[in-house]
């Protein structure tokens, strides 16, 4: 039975992701709950320890190499595969905010999207030192799972539950039911009429763009704004 590590910010899917893989797969996901741990799913591995918005997570360990970043998981089992998944900055930084205010996270003195670049940025970074680190868009999972799954089966060599791809799932922890209307909401980015133009361009402004094009996504405009 392989052994899987996933990982992501708040807000971008983990549970769903996780859900996916364990109807599917015959698989082990390793993480642990330990929110200052390596092995959970959230935790910041970033270097700047200023951008972590919840006191539970706070950690002071660093890591120049992803062998370094392994070794510190502590666990007598190896790791066949490690999952990255994301959401595009837009829909994510609307989803992490309300979160954030629902937790009662303490007010940041910096945007969140900083948190965003660091975090996938890192991960970025060890992809080019470690072939079993792949990456996965949340839209991508809601247009088409089963090509997902079948590229992680096939990148992985997982053992498949059955024949068939259970690519469905009503509702998922922390998340309400899914719907055709929520689905629309990311495919369509219907999310972007949620910002005021000026805040977009503030947002704009702070997207690492080589992030952004490693992670599969570009800058957005308000369709509805109307330049002078």
């Amino acid at each position: 039975m392989k052994n899987i590590l996933h990982y992501g910010l708040q807000r971008s899917g983990t549970n769903f992701l996780e859900t996916l893989m364990l109807k599917n797969f015959d698989i082990n996901i390793v993480n642990g709950s330990n929110r200052a741990h390596p092995l959970h799913k959230h935790f910041r591995l970033y270097d700047n320890k200023n951008l972590i918005p919840e006191p539970k997570y706070k950690n002071n360990m660093k890591f120049k190499h992803f062998s370094d970043y392994e070794k510190s998981f502590n666990i007598n089992t190896p790791v066949h595969g490690i999952l990255i998944l994301s959401k595009d900055p837009y829909s994510w930084l609307i989803s992490y905010k309300k979160w954030a205010k629902k937790c009662k996270w303490p007010e940041p003195d910096y945007n969140y999207i900083e948190e965003y670049n660091q975090f996938y940025g890192k991960w970025a970074e060890f992809s080019k030192q470690d072939n079993r680190i792949m990456f996965i868009r949340y839209i991508d999972l809601l247009d088409n799972a089963d090509l997902i799954l079948d590229k992680t089966e096939t990148e992985f060599n997982l053992k498949a539950k059955q024949n068939k791809r259970i690519e469905k799932v009503k509702k998922v922890k922390r998340s309400k039911f899914f719907t055709k209307s929520k689905k629309n909401y990311y495919k369509n980015s219907e999310y972007l009429s949620e910002y005021k133009q000026k805040d977009l361009e503030d947002l704009n402004s702070k997207l690492n763009i080589n992030l952004l094009n490693f992670l599969g996504y570009e800058i957005k405009e308000n369709p509805n704004y109307k330049k002078q």
